[in-house]
Order: C-alpha cells, then sequence, then structure tokens
C-alpha cells in the first residue's frame, strides 16, 4: 500500500538515463498528486532508502527493468508491444524502497501513459486545463490492495484506489497513430497563442502535448496557417520537445518532407528559386525538401510526401488527370530517394501520402490513365484517406488492399475551413455521427492513423476527448458498442462533473452537451439563417424554439447550481458557453423568420419578434466578452470566430438578419391566421373565411388559431355562431399582440357525413369568417406501426417499420441495425456489417414498411437518408424498392456524376448543407394496407425516414418537413 498525504513522504523514481520526456511527465504527475493531496512528490532519478515510493521506468532500460522482469514475470509481456504498460503495488520492488507502485511500460510512451494514468485514477481529467477541470481534494489518498481497501472504506476527506499486487498490461492502442490537427487557427487560436504564450511556442505546445499525451495520443500535425512548427519554438525547441515525449510531428496533407506551408514564403528566392512549381523549379524544389530532412534527421517525424498548389490549392489548376499523375509520379519518386538518403537511419521513417480532394482523382485514375493506385513508391507508405471534410466517408479500401504494407488512415473533421459554408466556431459534431462513420472506417481497414481537425481546439473536449478514446480503446468504444456514444457521454460527465453533482445533475448536464451540439448539427451555425427553419408550416419555428428555450433553461439552473462548487469553471468553460452562445444564435435566426413572416402578415408582434432579434444579436456579443473575461483571460482570443449569417463559403460579406419594422396603425386592428399557415385573413367587405379541413380526418387532433393585432392598443376578440361539436380552448381575449385558441372536435357528436361549422372572430366593428369542416372517420383496426396520412402525407421514421429480414452476405448474416439518437430526424436505420453491400434484390436485408390509405391511386416515395458518400470511388448509393410485392424498382440517391467533397458537385453541397439525401420515386397504392419494402444496396446508407405523397399532395417549405 502507498499513501498520498502532507503527512508521509513520497519519491518519483526515473532510474533510466536521458529520460527526460518520462521525467517532464512525472513532475505533472507529482503537481497532480500534489492537487489531490496536498503534497507534491520529489522526482528524482537518485537511488536512495525511501519508505514508499513511484517507480517508473520503460523495458530494455538496463539493470532495473531486468530485475523487475525477474522479480515479476509478467512484465516480460510489455516487451515488444507498442505504448503498453503494466500498473502495480509490490513491496520492495527494487532495492531501496519499501511500499511501491511500479509503471513499467513497453516504452517511452507506454510509461508515460502509465503515469498519466495514476492521474487519472486520482481524478485529475485530460481536460484539466482545457477544460478548466478542477480535480477533487482529499486529506489522504491510499493506493491498496482490495482486502486494504475494505478496511479503510467510509472515512472522510480519504480516497481507496484498489491496485493489484500483480502487475495488470494494458491494451495495445487499436490505432498506431493518433492524434489530432490545429487548423484554421486565426483569429481564435493565434490570437491567444500570441497574447499568452508569445507565439506558436514551445511553451505553448507542451500545453498541447500534455492534452494529446493525457488521452493517449502520438501523433499532432501542428498549426500551420501563419506558423512553421520547426522554427517557431524558437528554433527546434518545439521539435526537441515532442521527441522527448515519444510524439511523432507530421505536417498536413499539402506540406511535403517536414516543411510548413509558411516556410516557403520565408525563403523562396536565391536558393530555392521562386515558384512553387515541379514543373518550373524541381532543381529549387528538391533542394528546399532535402533541407527539410536534413533538418528533421534523428527527429521523431512522420514527412507527408506529394504536392498540392500553394495556399493547399490544386497543383496544376486545370490539367488533365493524366498530367497530373504523371508529375507526381516524378515528385513522389524523388521525395522516397531523399528521405532515403537523408533522413532514413536504423529504423524506417513512417511516411504519408494524402488521398484529399481532387488527389483522390489522381490516385484512381480514369479512362485515360492508370491511378496512384498500384504505384511502387507508394508500397510502405501510409495512405492517408479522408471524409469529403464534412463527416461522410468517401472511396474505402477494397477487401484485398487492408493488408498493405504502411496501412490506411483517415483525417476526419471536427472543424472545417472551404465550401460550401466553413464550420469553425464551436462544437457542432455528435458522438453518434463519429461512431457510425468511424467504425465505418475501421471496419474497412483503416486502422494505422486516424488524425481529427479540431480547428482552434478550445470548445471541441467532449468530441476529441470521444475520437481519442475510440482510436486508442476500439474494443470497448468501437462497432462491437452501438450504444457507445451513450455510455461514453455519461463516462465524460462523470470524469468532469461527478464528484460534485448528483445524478439528477449529471443527467441534465449531459442532456445539455448533447442537445447543443444536435441543433448544431442540424444546420450548422454559419450556414443558418432566417430562411432556414419555416417559421409555421409544421409548426417548425415554434418548435425549434421550444428546444432552445429548454436548452437555455436547463443550461442557466446548472450554471446557478454549480455556483461556488469546484467544477464551475469546468461547467461555464466546456458546456455553459457553447451552449448558451448555440441556443441564442438560433433563436436569433427564429426570431427573425417570425418577424419576416409576421410583418407579411401585418402582425404588431413583428416588432416584438425583431426586438427579440435585436436582444439575441446583444447577447451574443456579451457572451463573446464574457467567455474572454473568464478565469482572468486565460482563454481570451479564443471567442472571436466569426460564425453569423455566412453569405459565401467563409466569413466574407457575413450579415446579420435583417430586421422588419412595422409602422403601426393608431387603432387596434384584427388579423386572424392558423398556427401553421403563412395566410392570414382580415375583416373584408367580400369576406374569405378561413377554410379548415384538417377534422375531416381522425388522426388530426387540434388545429391552433392566432387571433393577431395589426395595429396599435389593443384588440378585444370574440368567437361568435358557433356549434356544438367545436370546442374551443378560449372563446374570449384581449390582446396587444396575439393569442392562440386551439380548435378541437367532440367526435361523438360527428357522423360519417361532412358537417360544417362557420363561426366568426369578432373584434368591434370587424370580423373574419373561419369555415370547418369535420366528419367521423371509422378506421379498421391496426397494427401500431401503420402509418396513416394526414392532408395526403404519410411520413414514417425508418426505426417503425413493421417486419426486419436478414440478408446473406459471403455466407454470414446481414442485417439492418437501430441507430439512435441519430441524424435529422433523430434515428436510424443502418446494414451491419458495415462492410456488407448488395444489389437491392431480393437477397439483401431489408426492411417492409405499412401505411393504410384511404383510397387507391399514383403516389410518390421520398426516401430521406444520411448524407453519405459512395465508398467506392466512382460508385453510386442506390436501394431497391418494392411497393406491395410488386417488381423492386432501383431507387437512386447518387448516381455516378456525384463527387462527395467536391464543390462543384451542387447536389453534395446541399446533402451536406441539410444534413440528407432525397430521392423520390413514384409508386402505385391501393385503398386499405399498402406495403413498402425497401432493399439494401451499395454500403454506409442510412435509412432516415420515408414519406409517402398521395396523388397532387404536395409538402409545405420546410427543413424538417410533417412530424411523423
Amino acid at each position: 500500500m502507498v499513501e498520498f498525504s502532507r503527512e508521509k513522504e513520497m519519491v518519483f523514481c526515473i532510474p533510466a538515463e536521458k529520460e527526460k520526456g518520462i521525467v517532464r511527465i512525472a513532475e505533472k504527475v507529482a503537481k497532480d498528486v500534489e492537487t489531490v493531496a496536498g503534497c507534491c512528490p520529489l522526482v528524482t532519478g537518485e537511488r536512495g532508502l525511501y519508505e514508499q515510493g513511484i517507480l517508473a521506468l520503460s523495458a530494455d532500460k538496463g539493470e532495473v527493468s531486468l530485475w523487475l522482469e525477474k522479480q515479476f514475470p509478467a512484465l516480460a509481456k510489455v516487451r515488444g508491444k507498442r505504448e503498453v504498460y503494466g500498473f502495480f503495488l509490490a513491496d520492495r520492488p527494487v532495492l531501496g524502497i519499501e511500499n511501491c507502485l511500479v509503471i513499467y511500460g513497453s516504452d517511452r510512451l507506454g510509461t508515460i501513459y502509465g503515469l498519466f494514468h495514476l492521474s487519472e485514477i486520482l481524478g485529475v481529467s485530460p481536460c484539466h486545463y482545457w477544460g478548466d477541470v478542477k480535480a477533487p481534494s482529499y486529506e489522504k489518498v491510499f493506493l491498496c490492495s482490495t482486502e486494504d481497501e475494505e478496511k479503510l472504506q467510509n472515512k472522510e476527506k480519504q480516497l481507496c484506489l484498489s491496485v493489484p499486487e500483480q502487475p495488470r498490461i494494458s491494451k495495445e492502442p487499436s490505432v498506431k497513430y493518433r492524434g489530432f490537427f490545429i487548423n484554421d487557427e486565426w483569429p481564435c487560436f493565434g490570437n491567444w497563442t500570441f497574447s499568452h504564450f508569445g507565439g506558436f511556442t514551445a511553451e505553448m505546445y507542451d500545453k498541447v502535448f500534455e492534452y494529446l499525451l493525457r488521452m493517449k495520443g502520438n501523433y499532432l500535425w501542428p498549426a500551420m496557417w501563419t506558423s512553421s512548427f520547426l522554427v517557431d519554438g524558437p528554433g527546434m525547441q518545439s521539435m526537441e520537445l515532442a521527441d522527448s515525449y515519444g510524439i511523432y510531428i507530421g505536417m498536413s496533407h499539402h506540406e511535403p518532407c517536414m516543411r510548413s506551408s509558411e516556410e516557403w514564403d520565408m525563403v523562396k528566392g536565391e536558393k530555392y528559386g521562386r515558384d512553387w512549381s515541379y514543373l518550373s523549379n524541381r532543381e529549387g524544389l528538391l533542394e528546399y525538401w532535402k533541407d527539410g530532412l536534413l533538418r528533421s534527421r534523428g527527429h521523431h517525424v512522420f514527412p507527408t510526401i506529394g504536392m498540392r498548389g500553394e495556399r493547399d490549392s490544386k497543383m496544376m489548376g486545370e490539367a488533365s488527370v493524366a498530367d497530373n499523375i504523371r508529375v507526381l509520379k516524378d515528385i513522389l519518386t524523388d521525395q522516397r530517394t531523399l528521405i532515403r538518403e537523408y533522413l532514413q537511419e536504423e529504423e524506417e521513417i513512417p511516411q504519408l501520402f494524402a488521398v484529399y480532394k481532387e488527389v483522390e482523382d489522381y490516385y484512381f485514375g480514369d479512362n485515360q490513365a492508370e491511378g496512384l493506385e498500384h504505384f511502387e513508391e507508394l508500397e510502405g507508405v501510409t495512405l492517408l484517406l479522408c471524409e469529403d471534410n464534412f463527416g461522410n466517408m468517401r472511396a474505402l479500401p477494397k477487401e484485398e488492399e487492408r493488408s498493405r504494407k504502411g496501412g490506411f488512415g483517415m483525417y476526419y473533421h471536427l472543424d472545417y475551413h472551404g465550401g460550401p459554408v466553413s464550420y469553425e466556431w464551436v462544437a457542432s459534431v455528435p458522438l453518434t455521427k463519429i461512431w457510425e462513420q468511424m467504425t465505418e472506417a475501421y471496419a474497412y481497414g483503416v486502422r494505422e492513423l486516424w488524425i481529427v481537425n479540431v480547428g482552434d481546439l478550445k470548445f471541441q473536449e467532449y468530441p476529441l476527448n470521444y475520437f481519442m478514446e475510440m482510436a486508442y480503446d476500439f474494443d470497448t468504444w468501437g462497432s462491437a458498442h452501438p450504444e457507445s456514444p451513450k455510455a461514453y457521454t455519461e463516462k465524460w460527465v462523470q470524469q468532469q462533473f461527478g464528484p460534485e453533482t448528483s445524478p439528477e445533475e449529471r443527467n441534465s448536464i449531459k442532456n445539455v452537451v448533447e442537445e447543443y451540439i444536435r441543433l448544431n448539427h442540424l444546420r450548422r451555425p454559419e450556414s443558418c439563417s432566417s430562411e432556414v427553419y419555416h417559421p409555421v408550416h409544421y409548426r417548425e419555428g415554434s418548435r425549434m424554439r421550444k428546444r432552445c428555450e429548454e436548452l437555455e433553461e436547463t443550461n442557466e439552473r446548472l450554471r446557478e447550481a454549480l455556483k461556488g462548487r469546484r467544477c464551475e469553471e469546468a461547467y461555464y468553460s466546456m458546456v455553459y458557453y457553447p451552449a448558451a452562445a448555440s441556443a441564442n444564435l438560433l433563436q436569433m435566426h427564429l426570431y427573425a423568420g417570425f418577424n419576416h413572416l409576421y410583418a407579411r402578415q401585418g402582425k404588431a408582434i413583428a416588432n416584438l419578434m425583431g426586438e427579440k432579434m435585436e436582444q439575441c444579436i446583444e447577447r451574443d456579443e456579451a457572451l463573446a466578452q464574457e467567455m474572454a473575461a473568464f478565469a482572468e483571460g486565460k482563454w481570451a482570443g479564443m471567442e472571436m470566430a466569426l460564425h453569423i449569417g455566412f453569405t459565401n463559403w467563409n466569413s466574407e460579406d457575413w450579415r446579420y438578419p435583417v430586421r422588419h419594422v412595422l409602422r403601426l396603425p393608431q387603432t387596434p386592428r384584427l388579423v386572424v391566421s392558423r398556427w401553421d399557415e403563412e395566410a392570414h385573413f382580415t375583416n373584408q367587405y367580400f369576406p374569405t373565411p378561413l377554410v379548415i379541413e384538417d377534422f375531416l380526418e381522425e388522426n388530426s387532433k387540434e388545429v391552433g388559431l392566432e387571433i393577431a393585432n395589426g395595429g396599435q392598443g389593443e384588440i378585444c376578440w370574440e368567437i361568435k355562431e358557433t356549434c356544438d361539436w367545436l370546442l374551443f380552448s378560449e372563446k374570449e381575449g384581449k390582446t396587444a399582440l396575439q393569442d392562440c385558441v386551439l380548435l378541437t372536435v367532440d367526435r361523438e357528436k360527428l357522423s360519417g357525413e361532412e358537417k360544417t361549422c362557420t363561426f366568426y372572430v369578432v373584434a368591434g366593428e370587424e370580423k373574419v369568417p373561419v369555415c370547418v369542416r369535420a366528419k367521423r372517420e371509422e378506421l379498421p383496426a391496426l397494427p401500431g406501426h401503420t402509418a396513416i396520412s394526414r392532408k395526403g402525407i404519410f411520413a414514417i421514421d425508418a426505426v417503425n417499420y413493421a417486419e426486419k429480414k436478414a440478408g446473406d452476405y459471403k455466407g454470414e448474416a446481414a442485417e439492418y441495425g437501430l441507430l439512435t439518437d441519430f441524424g435529422k430526424y433523430g434515428s436510424g436505420m443502418k446494414v451491419f456489417p458495415v462492410t456488407a453491400a448488395f444489389d437491392g434484390d431480393l437477397h439483401a436485408p431489408s426492411l417492409t414498411y405499412e401505411l393504410w390509405s384511404r383510397s387507391a391511386g399514383k403516389g410518390r416515395l421520398r426516401l430521406f437518408t444520411s448524407p453519405a458518400n459512395p465508398l467506392m470511388y466512382g460508385g453510386e448509393l442506390r436501394v431497391g424498392i418494392s411497393c406491395n410485392a410488386g417488381e423492386i424498382q432501383k431507387l437512386v440517391l447518387t448516381d455516378s456524376r456525384y463527387k462527395g467533397g467536391d464543390n462543384d458537385c451542387a447536389a453534395w453541397e446541399r446533402a451536406v448543407l441539410n444534413q440528407e439525401h432525397v430521392a423520390e420515386m413514384e409508386i402505385s397504392l391501393q385503398e386499405g394496407l399498402n406495403r413498402i419494402t425497401v432493399y439494401a444496396g451499395e454500403a454506409g446508407i442510412v435509412l432516415e425516414r420515408l414519406v409517402v405523397l398521395e396523388g397532387d399532395a404536395e409538402m409545405e417549405d420546410s427543413y424538417l418537413g410533417t412530424e411523423k
């Protein structure tokens, strides 16, 4: 047993020489111990006599490691492994330490992960710096056996942690290289680091490296917009620090041979030439790359090879695919020769070639030229694939490629600066999306390297932590666990806030963090506007306002409840600010939409909506100022991202919503409308009635009638000349703005014959007639999953199927599985295993949906799916559709012209902005029960919703569509 307290001395023993990185980490962990238990252990490499200590070292580090393996044979299991560690208690494991915690790593990173494992079990979060998470505090902390733990339990202000007395060996990481990319770093990260650290310095990068290592990462792409990692340390200080920790430093997809993009502008000229062109300046570029490699020799680097144009543009403009392939082959050959000659030492240097954007075309080639796919100079190179920059996989490895030497990597995005519209503000990628896409990548053999673009790093704590956890331990968080996002969120909230919060509070925190990201993913904040969510169709605007209001209420309640607690700052930093700012921003756009509609309707409430929109703009600015001042300005600069009303792919010409101000008549004026339609009705010499036919259908339960004032003062209104079967929530009232009356019917007083009731909304001398038609509709007894139309529209979420059948994929069963809390409509159905692909025929997995039609006739089926891309280069996405056991027809979601990630592809841009594909086909409906079967086609598609339109029925303009 070992004890951390002010009463007992504790030492960290780091016996191996030349382990500066391990010593630095031990010093950080000693500070963690001091935070938790009040004592700061001495970190030493000197032998001595100690009552208790922590022994941390790596295998193959001299006599001590050999002695340990002899004493504890199980430790031999770490030898030859990557980044694993043994963690156990022992009495007198080496001469001079009586009671000891032993941390024995297979290599430098293994030892570092073991040290940070100690921090984690003590309650120190990986987000302790970046998320302002304060660790709990105790008078004493014991690391002890299970037997001793029982004796020490239930004493105040002390913590007992059970640690095995025989070596427990950690797992090898699931993905070999795991890390993130600091990108798009201006204005936020750049201003922050210059004001706090004087630039992109080693002092700043030590904070980044520590965060990476606490998340068990080992790979980094440093910031590159205006900085050069190997220069700005100053000099090589940042690189040397990374070396000491065992972290691999790479460069982004367009920065070859360890040369930062910005370096070229600094050094181009007499020595290297001025053109960033292999055709016109080959010798200059080769010399430039050679010097970059020589500078990196002996360091922990992972060079990128290949070439793009300056500032991450196309290398040769609009040259042919064949010309680009020819030049790239020459470039790759030269670069690999340079690496072998000037960088390679005894160990083979890992190298990366990014199959990014148009490079995908060069990799696969076309009918005029063979691509780079089988080019011999790429043997042993890690091929970095990329999704479409919006989180949707593109072409993934074919089965025969998955075991290639060098393997495959994936470049994923939590942030993106590019078309159709950038998203760089706060978190907007739900964990369910990360799980669905990265498990797909892993299943296709992408296991060598995972790198994620985190933008400014701040405000991405929650999704980044999950991404890194999955990369490290895919067995726990990956394909075998569809509930992984929910389970991880609970774990994450417990880790950051657990010691000082109740289960109810933690559940509320979970709801806040999930909901704000959910809202941001529905429509990215930068591309949102007053035109996205319709104010009244399907009551979309009101539904979204309610979600925002509930989020704001919970968020504010939690902030107030957590004041004065240790976790107050962590909640503000990681949850409160991004959630409050996100809900407020969406409210601004929603109020603008209502302002515009009500202005067209001539309602006085338009001006109130405009005022609320202005209040949201002011609050947006106030929240940013508060974030800048938080924690004495610790994160000042990180609040500077522009995020409102992008009219371009970037922030150029961004604008606030337009505010309409009505000059109101001096006297009140009656305006009547439905709560779900734009049409409005006023007092007229030849009156036009508002006609309501919803109650002709049994499944229509209520209609909202908005009675509004279109002038100054107040209107006093009443409802006259009603009938006994029509019910009103109110029959009279007074308002300066708008009242809402709910209409329902007493169906016991109706028959199968249509009835009509015309009543009047009266305000003084003004009146508006309202004509309501209704009847009792006798529906047959139907199963609960059977859809019934409303106004000629059936809406069925994909999860509400009547029947599910498995298919056969290479002799094994494949079937649709449920994705909860997913996508635009809250759930989805996807075929598992995810590598299973079919032709949309009878052998494919299928889902059957049932709907009951009041009459026979033509219909249109609209299928709504995730915005997936074909997982085969140049492929399509299709499913098979059969209606009432008829012939299976192919429904095409994306055809051969579709190119994910290509800004010249309007269909792709529409899909990623709207978060869905929509495909339509004609079907024939029979009176009564109909069965529509969807047969799986190409892999990667998530079914989300089916909508069937009868006859000439059409959906109203909206973003989310009708409710199911």
